[in-house]
């Protein structure tokens, strides 16, 4: 959790200094891998289901990103994908939790059920 606070507060701090780049800058392609790569790893995670607006919004700024790009506005296309990027780490460590919450979950009702029925058992049994 802290890898991914660290990563994203790093991948702001690069996006916020270079919105400020022309468009003299080079195509960003590296950074729309990145973001791409950063796509599939949250919908790989279960981010479509557990962390569906996060991941529209991660989607939003890649096209967004693209968009810029096919206008040669590459300064601003290496901004929206650092923010893609950093939106879709959110959206799969968005995902990750609500699995591990759900799991605890689970796990938690399993316990209580298995309490109950050795309180039933030993009620039965006299014990």
């Amino acid at each position: 959790m802290k890898q991914s606070i660290v990563r994203l507060s790093a991948v702001l701090l690069v996006a916020g200094s270079l919105g400020a780049c022309g468009s003299n800058a080079p195509k960003p392609a590296s950074e729309l891998a990145l973001a791409s790569s950063a796509l599939k790893n949250a919908e790989t995670s279960g981010a479509r289901e557990y962390a569906p607006i996060e991941l529209r919004i991660a989607r939003e700024k890649q096209a967004a990103a693209d968009k810029a790009v096919s206008k040669e506005r590459y300064g601003k296309a290496r901004q929206l994908s650092s923010e893609a990027l950093a939106d879709a780490e959110l959206a799969r460590a968005t995902a990750d939790a609500e699995k591990s919450r759900l799991a605890l979950k689970e796990a938690q009702d399993n316990i209580k059920m298995i309490r109950e029925e050795a309180v039933r058992t030993s009620t039965r049994t006299g014990k």
